[in-house]
């Protein structure tokens, strides 16, 4: 019979979960509703929550990821992914805001 055996603590596979939820958001993203094509005002503005939902909890996986340490977990693609949704719902923000009128 051999020495002890040393375990080491086994954590969530962050790398998964990170792409679940990347693939679960884009999936997402393109079955909601479409802006200007009469769908329901509050429809949309649901949606568009639930995305900006969906990149806070990847962006908290790969906090996650990033202070564990996780070899391979995919940090730098997935921070890259961030930068690039989070910019285009700002363009998307500074459009509309500049370019719908309000009705009362």
């Amino acid at each position: 019979m051999s020495g002890p055996r040393e375990v080491a603590p086994r954590g969530p596979d962050l790398r998964a979960a990170m792409d679940v939820v990347t693939e679960e958001y884009l999936r997402f993203l393109h079955d909601g509703p479409d802006p200007g094509t009469g769908d329901d005002t509050k429809a949309f503005t649901a949606h568009h929550a639930a995305c900006r939902a969906a990149l806070a909890h990847l962006e908290h996986l790969a906090k996650l990821a990033r202070s564990m340490g996780e070899p391979n977990s995919g940090i730098e693609e997935v921070t890259t992914f961030l930068v690039e949704a989070r910019q285009a719902l700002s363009a998307f923000e500074e459009e509309d805001l500049h370019g719908e009128e309000e009705y009362c």
